[in-house]
């Protein structure tokens, strides 16, 4: 009996610990197709003390945006199912997607398409190949002032 209670307290310790974590700083949702960098990108996020949210393609994400509470959101041009850019425009007409910031991360940097993210209120535009994860953590805390 007493083994019982030790095993539901040592349980019961971590999981509160982590709901605690997870809902310190502030809720950044990140949309990206490839799924190495979308793990690391998460795992230094979260080291740094950001409750992230991830989506794989625009639609995943569209939903995600509408559905959850977010401060920020970092998404990529190019993906499957819909692209960032169509997904932006969609959850711009949102009320919820009206002044959340958008920072695009990509390697894409068509004039023709940071023109129209411009246009789509996107804060900064981020050449994945010129940062280092902690650079871009940086840059984001930088930008919510954290």
């Amino acid at each position: 009996m007493a083994q019982d209670k030790v095993q539901q307290t040592t349980s019961f310790q971590p999981q509160a610990v982590k709901e605690e974590e997870t809902q310190k700083g502030p809720t950044v949702l990140f949309i990206e197709d490839d799924t190495l960098l979308l793990k690391m990108y998460k795992t230094k996020f979260e080291n740094e003390g950001f409750r992230v949210l991830t989506a794989q393609d625009g639609e995943e994400g569209l939903s995600m945006a509408k559905d959850q509470n977010i401060d920020l959101v970092i998404l990529d041009i190019m993906m499957p199912i819909l692209s960032g850019l169509d997904m932006l425009a969609q959850y711009r007409q949102d009320p919820k997607g009206k002044s959340v910031p958008v920072i695009i991360l990509t390697n894409l940097t068509r004039e023709d398409e940071m023109k129209r993210a411009r246009e789509l209120g996107v804060k900064e535009f981020i050449v994945k190949a010129d940062y280092t994860p902690s650079e871009v953590v940086r840059k984001i805390k930088d930008y919510l002032g954290k």
